[in-house]
Parts: structure tokens; sequence; C-alpha cells
């Protein structure tokens, strides 16, 4: 693997966009950091993961100001949200080790670009791929949640901004939540909800680092009273769970045991995007199963939806009421997005967006199913070079609104995309010329015209 480490300079923040787009029908759609995870056809089984994936998972390294030398045992984890902000507890990153310092944030599968590695269109039509990297990034800046600097919640977030921008496309931020998730049984009934981490207490070699996912039950401060965590809930907050200080939507409690501070929790969204919902705070390690009397605290998590309105006003820089004052930025965002400009369609990753409600997430996108997905797989005997022309006809009560094209390259030849918002819409997919075999997905999204029309007939 290719050790990168970034050069410590000043980058100009690159602002991530908001959407604002006015549909008919006076419905206002606004999405938030849209270039994030989207992986439609991945859903991990429990365990080791074998593949590339959750790239967005990093440790920060706490660093010796004498020796230079990491921390011996704590690795707290870290989230990239955006191009040049990751997500960690407020205690991670406030309560230093004594003799340490704030050093680097390290990814270990940092997933490079073609323009990164150098490839050719040749090279990549020979098979030739990016090796995996491993990206060590200074920090820049450290910003807290006010509610812990000015009241002192023990339980809270904070924001590492990093010292240059991330450039590679293919590393893509994980998605926010803007649908709160965990607020009762009934929601969480329909997701799966993952717990993501490293393997290992303490990352040594990152490049030998493997990731693990596990699905989890989480419980807010009610439920834990109600499955018998209530002693455990008044050990971590010093009172009883029903007390003013607990907040059923910001301290959360889980199953499972042995959780590292700052490890996400995430939700993989019917359409495709996967968010994170939940950060660990940190818990004690899993009970020796041969005292099976011994007394166990149940993982205990910090609820992420309360945070997203401050999260994105203190990366964009747009004032937000009482927490002016701890803005450092001063910048504007911006209230059109460039994809409007190009015609709709864009680049998310390894995905091409046929379509503007391919960005549609949370409530936003309710009325959005898949009902159409295939995968093409071409071996090739000689070099040659195919174009696909696809045409994909729904039923006449469903308008096809978004085509998603999963490739291995996001290389140059755009796919093209016409008649969207119609039963029939149909796909020009120009591929470059290719001498290995080489696999692509294509994706269709529809919303139900009939429950529409209906809607605007009750307005």
């Amino acid at each position: 693997m290719l050790i990168i480490i970034s050069k410590v300079f000043m980058a100009d923040l690159i602002l991530t966009d908001i959407i604002n787009v006015i549909f008919s029908g006076s419905v206002t759609i606004k999405c938030q950091f849209y270039a994030c995870h989207d992986d439609p056809g991945f859903n991990p089984e429990d365990g080791m993961l074998t593949q590339l994936r959750f790239t967005w998972l990093g440790a920060l390294q706490y660093i010796h100001v004498k020796t230079g030398n990491p921390h011996y045992y704590r690795v707290p984890r870290v989230v990239l949200i955006s191009r040049q902000f990751v997500l960690c507890t407020a205690n991670d990153a406030a309560k230093v080790p004594d003799g340490y310092a704030l050093g680097n944030v390290a990814f270990s599968d940092y997933e490079r670009d073609e323009v990164e590695c150098g490839l050719t269109l040749e090279e990549i039509a020979a098979g030739i791929d990016c090796d995996p990297a491993i990206l060590l990034v200074p920090i820049a800046d450290v910003l807290l949640h006010p509610e812990y600097k000015h009241f002192h919640v023990n339980h809270s977030v904070a924001l590492l901004k990093l010292v240059t921008t991330i450039r590679s496309k293919y590393m893509l931020p994980l998605c926010l939540p803007f649908k709160n998730y965990l607020k009762d049984e009934a929601t969480q009934s329909s997701y799966r909800i993952l717990h993501v981490d490293f393997t290992s207490d303490v990352p040594r070699d990152f490049a030998e680092e493997e990731k693990e996912v596990y699905t989890v039950k989480v419980f807010n401060t009610e439920l834990c009273n109600k499955h018998g965590y209530a002693e455990a809930l008044m050990d971590l907050v010093g009172e009883r769970p029903n007390s003013s200080q607990v907040s059923p939507t910001r301290v959360l409690c889980s199953t499972g045991c042995g959780f590292r501070s700052g490890a996400p929790t995430v939700i993989h969204e019917h359409t495709g995007h996967w968010s994170i919902v939940a950060l660990s705070a940190g818990t004690t390690q899993c009970p020796d199963p041969l005292r099976s009397r011994s007394r166990h605290n149940p993982p205990h998590h910090i609820a992420l939806y309360d945070y997203v309105n401050w999260i994105t006003a203190a990366i964009a820089g747009k004032v937000v009421s009482a927490f002016a004052q701890d803005d450092p930025f001063g910048f504007v965002m911006p209230r059109t997005s460039r994809i409007v400009e190009r015609g709709q369609s864009k680049w998310v990753g390894h995905w091409w967006m046929g379509g503007l409600r391919c960005y549609d997430r949370g409530d936003a996108a309710t009325d959005l199913y898949k009902f159409y997905h295939e995968l093409f797989s071409v071996k090739p005997t000689t070099s040659f070079r195919m174009t696909y022309y696809l045409e994909i006809n729904a039923p006449h009560t469903t308008a096809i609104a978004c085509v998603k094209i999963g490739m291995p390259y996001a290389v140059r030849g755009d796919p093209k995309i016409w008649d969207l918002n119609s039963p029939t819409v149909k796909l020009r997919i120009p591929l470059i010329h290719f001498t290995q075999a080489y696999k692509f997905h294509v994706e269709a999204w529809g919303y139900n015209v009939t429950s529409v029309e209906e809607s605007d007939e009750d307005d």
C-alpha cells in the first residue's frame, strides 16, 4: 500500500452545496451535503468486511509532544462528513491525554481516483486498479459544540477541520441524517441499524487494519429503563434516567458491548444512502463470560439528528441564531447547486446520478421506490468499445424519476438520459475500450403517479 501524508498547508475551504430547488406543486426540497455515500447495491452481513467499503471511517491520533509517537492505547474513531471536516465526540476532541497533542486523522482505506493514481485510459482498459492507500491528515482547527463549551454537557459532539481538502472523488463522506430514524421502535423496525468499527481496539498498522459491522438494537432513555438498564444509565449520568439531565433524544443505549468512542452507528436508507444516526460515547469492555452475574453497563451513544443543523451551519459558515459567536469561518453557503447547472446529473463516487431526485433523502424521498436493478457483465476476447442503449419501461401508473448507474470508474463519456418523469426512459451508456472483464449496475427509481395526483386534488 502507498502511504500518503498530506502536505501542511492551508487549502481554501470548499463549501458543500445546498440544493434549494422548487418543484411543481410548491414543494421545496433542501438536500444538504448531497455528495455523500450512496451505494444502493451494498448490504453487508454481520462480521468482517471483505470489500473496500466505508472509507469514511478514520481514527484520531494523539501525538506525544516530545517523542512524536502516537498514544499507546487511546485511539478514538472519527467519521468523515464533508471533504474537510470529520465528526467525533466532544470528549475526544477536548480531553487530550497529558503530554500529548491532537495529531493526525488517519484513514486506513483511502480510495484514490484515477487522477491521483496517474492512470491512463489504456491502463484502466487493461484492468489496472489503484491500490488503497493510507491517508494521514493533520488537524487545522477544533470546533466544540456550544452545549459542551458553555454548559458542560458530557455527551456531545465536535468537528475537526482537516488542514487540507480530501481530493479523491471516490472518498465520499458519510451522509447526515435528515430524518429521525431512532425516535421510536416503529421507525427503527423499518431499517437495519449497523455499528461500524475497526477490528482492533488500538489500530497500529493501518495497512493491515480491517473493519467489521454488527447489527444492533438501539433504545432511548425510556426503553432503556423498560429493558432493565435503569441502574446502568444511572451510573453513566449520575442520576435516575427519568431526570431532566438525561434527554431521551440525545443519550441512547444499545445491545452489544465493547464499543469504542466515536465509532458510528449507521442505517442504509431505502434510497441507497448510508446515514450516520449515532456516535458511540465509549463503553467498558465486554463482561467476562465466566462471570455471568457480573454487572454489564450497556453501550451508550449520542444521537445525531438534533445536531444536524449545527453541523451544517458550522461547516458552511451560515449563522444560526445563538450559535453565531461560535462560527469561526464567516462563509456564506451558496443557495443553488452546481448539479442543477449541469443538467441535474453528476457522478457521486462510482455512481452516476441521472435525475435531480436521485439526491432526495429522508422525508423528501418517501414516495420513491426501486423497481428495476440489473447487473451487466461483459468479458471481451479482444480490445473493443461498446455503447449500451437501454429503454426502461415502468407500469403506466409509475413515473421514472431517477436512474443510477454504477461503474468501476467514473471515466469520461457521461451517460445520457431522456424522458424522465415518464413511464419510459431511454439511456445511452458509453464505455471506453476494455480488454478485461467489467461489470456495471443500472437501477431505476420511480413514484406512483396516482398517489401524487390524489394529493394534488386534496390540496
